[in-house]
């Protein structure tokens, strides 16, 4: 049988598999949170690792060919935005031992899963691979930074319509099952430490991959620009309240707004620069 035959069919079923994974996660986490099933909040957070698991092995096959390296193709940076997303709620999960948000933050990797298996299989996904240590952790360090901000938006919303409720006095379903304001904040805390020291990483590494390809850095860049003054606000929102006695209300309409202003960015990168880099990343 054809070798090509073989792998096609392996990377459909697989990339069919890892999809599937994510909704049946999605699945259990949402029915504890609607229905408070017993079975599933039972057995939802070890759905969740296996399917991260699976997930990391299945990076593995769509890397094998290049040596294991990411590269910029829309597909593989959408299936590491889902890996990352889940990755980094389950070390928020571990950390707080609070489960009670994991349905709206695989709301949003189970999209971006299966947004990439589409954008897969209708097309080669094939994209410039990264070259050299340093430029592959500045990749990955970006897109676990975009994660970590998403679920920093994400939490920071969830804050603001559980805080409104309570204020109006409107003590309902999310009153009864979101967790509480003191939480949510705490929540938010743990998003931001990783969103700052992921971008944080960003920034080094992409400085010294640029060194390892003989770039120059254009310190004007747009882009540059935008991620040092998104690295900036991320690090002052560590330590908002002391510095400028800022309430949490005011740091979650704050993290919204970088959530939106990383999300334009990308969006603007992807129609201008593809590969979100020049040729020489």
């Amino acid at each position: 049988m054809d070798n090509a035959f073989l792998n096609n069919t392996l990377l459909i079923i697989l990339t069919s598999t890892v999809s599937l994974l994510y909704i049946i996660s999605l699945t259990f986490y949402g029915t504890d949170f609607f229905r408070g099933n017993a079975f599933a909040k039972t057995y939802k957070q070890p759905v969740l690792i296996v399917t991260i698991v699976t997930h990391i092995a299945y990076i593995g096959f769509l890397t094998a060919p290049e040596g294991y390296r990411l590269n910029y193709s829309s597909p593989m940076l959408m299936t590491m935005v889902a890996l990352t997303l889940a990755v980094i709620y389950m070390f928020i999960e571990f950390s707080t031992k609070t489960d009670k948000t994991g349905f709206f933050i695989l709301s949003f990797s189970t999209s971006a899963e299966i947004l990439s298996s589409i954008l897969l299989l209708s097309s080669s996904g094939n994209g410039p691979a990264f070259s050299g240590l340093g430029i592959g952790i500045h990749l990955l360090a970006a897109i676990f930074s975009f994660s970590a901000i998403t679920i920093a938006g994400l939490y920071s919303f969830l804050y603001l319509l559980l805080f409104r409720q309570i204020k109006n006095n409107k003590f309902g379903f999310l009153f009864e099952n979101l967790p509480n304001l003191e939480v949510l904040e705490q929540l938010i805390k743990h998003a931001v430490a990783f969103g700052f020291l992921f971008l944080t990483i960003t920034l080094f590494a992409g400085v010294i991959g640029s060194i390892q390809t003989s770039e120059i850095i254009n310190l004007f860049e747009t882009r540059l620009i935008a991620l040092v003054v998104i690295w900036l606000f991320y690090g002052a929102s560590l330590f908002i309240k002391k510095l400028f006695g800022w309430d949490t209300i005011h740091m979650a309409y704050l993290l919204i707004a970088l959530f939106v202003l990383t999300t334009a960015l990308i969006m603007l990168m992807s129609i201008f620069s593809p590969t979100f880099h020049s040729t020489g990343f």
